[in-house]
């Protein structure tokens, strides 16, 4: 059923409803070129999960990873991602083997070695996780021959899914794959959201070594800070407001701060690091996914725009304050764990300009006396 309110542009809307049309004549083709006919899920023995790959939306699905095994025992169940952010899988016990592909997840359905990778692996069944995006995954199953394909149907293509969950748009990005889940298993959609990350020694060791060489004083509040967010279309609160935050949380509490992002950001987070007056540190890229989570989970708190360190802290419960990405819906991407505190302020998919202005009316007292309270209720 489409959910015009999730669909944001007409050409959008129309592309959806002209999908929905010849929806018919693409269930005809995807089961011609299927291995077999659609099969009770009882049956599925090789499942593959499909979805996003930014590191927010593979922690979004690890809170129901355990959920889906215990779901289907005797599957060997493959999650495909982008190979980035593989390792925040690697280690999950739920998962029977990670598919990492190009970074590129938007050239999977027309790369014909993706296709050849995946009609090779003879897949019963392929979960098309992505809420915002499904249609690609749909495509990339129904080519490769699965024979059950289970996806969200609110933005059309309902004609490519063998198995339809309806989006019941808007809400946190974690339940709708919490609901997929649950409709599979048929149960109730009633476990918590946090994400699960499972780290290893190796992954202590790496931060130990990290945290030596920063130096850090056992005496002062630790807190990590993002100031750097993945998605173009969105404006991030200005550097200078973060420092202004963190300056006047250091008037109450001895504080040192380290800058954390990708080796992309070090120039940046260096020249902001250079300009506070209490003890700074640069983490840029310095750490792999799993060792940025032990890292934080040594933290007293995080400061973050809306990243993915936010969702690595969560799911090691370092307390978070984040300012939401205004170019989303807050229903989706704002709180859904009790861990963090959203401080943007309201607006869903807003333009740039009104971005900028909304964001400078953010008032750094409040996110420091906010960050204060969290750190220590």
């Amino acid at each position: 059923m489409l959910e015009a309110a999730a669909l944001q542009r007409r050409r959008s809307l129309v592309f959806a409803y002209c999908s929905e049309i010849v929806g018919p004549l693409l269930r005809v083709a995807a089961r011609m070129r299927a291995d077999g006919p659609p099969t009770p899920p009882a049956t599925w023995r090789r499942v593959v999960i499909l979805g996003s790959s930014h590191i927010g939306d593979v922690l979004y699905r690890t809170s129901s990873l355990a959920a889906l095994r215990r779901a289907f025992p005797d599957a060997h169940i493959t999650y495909a991602c982008a190979s980035d952010t593989r390792a925040l899988l690697d280690t999950n016990p739920d998962i029977d083997a990670v598919l990492a592909l190009d970074d590129d997840e938007r050239s999977w359905p027309w790369s014909e070695r993706v296709r050849s990778m995946f009609r090779a692996q003879r897949f019963d069944a392929a979960l098309c996780t992505n809420h915002h995006v499904y249609h690609a995954d749909l495509m990339l199953a129904a080519v490769s021959g699965i024979p059950n394909r289970v996806a969200f149907v609110h933005k059309g293509f309902s004609g490519l899914a063998t198995v339809p969950i309806p989006g019941n748009f808007p809400r946190p990005s974690p339940m709708y794959f919490r609901s997929m889940v649950a409709s599979l298993a048929g149960t109730a959609p009633d476990w918590p959201l946090d994400p699960v990350l499972h780290l290893t020694a190796q992954d202590r060791a790496e931060a130990d070594a990290a945290m030596v060489e920063m130096a850090l004083d056992e005496r002062r509040i630790t807190v990590a800070c993002t100031l750097t967010v993945r998605q173009q279309a969105t404006l991030v609160w200005p550097a200078e407001q973060y420092l202004v935050a963190l300056e006047a949380l250091n008037r109450v509490m001895p504080l040192q701060v380290a800058f954390c992002g990708s080796q992309g950001d070090a120039a940046l987070l260096h020249g902001v690091a250079a300009r506070a007056s209490f003890p700074s540190r640069v983490l840029a890229g310095r750490l792999g996914l799993r060792a940025l989570g032990v890292f934080l989970s040594r933290c007293d708190g995080l400061l973050a725009a809306d990243s993915g360190p936010r969702h690595i802290a969560n799911a090691v419960r370092t307390p978070v304050v984040f300012i939401r990405s205004l170019s989303a819906s807050r229903a989706e991407s704002g709180q859904y764990s009790d861990n963090e505190i959203d401080l943007a302020p309201e607006g869903d998919f807003l333009p740039l300009a009104e971005q900028g202005v909304r964001l400078s009316r953010i008032d750094p007292l409040m996110v420091a006396r906010t960050l204060a309270d969290h750190i220590d209720p």
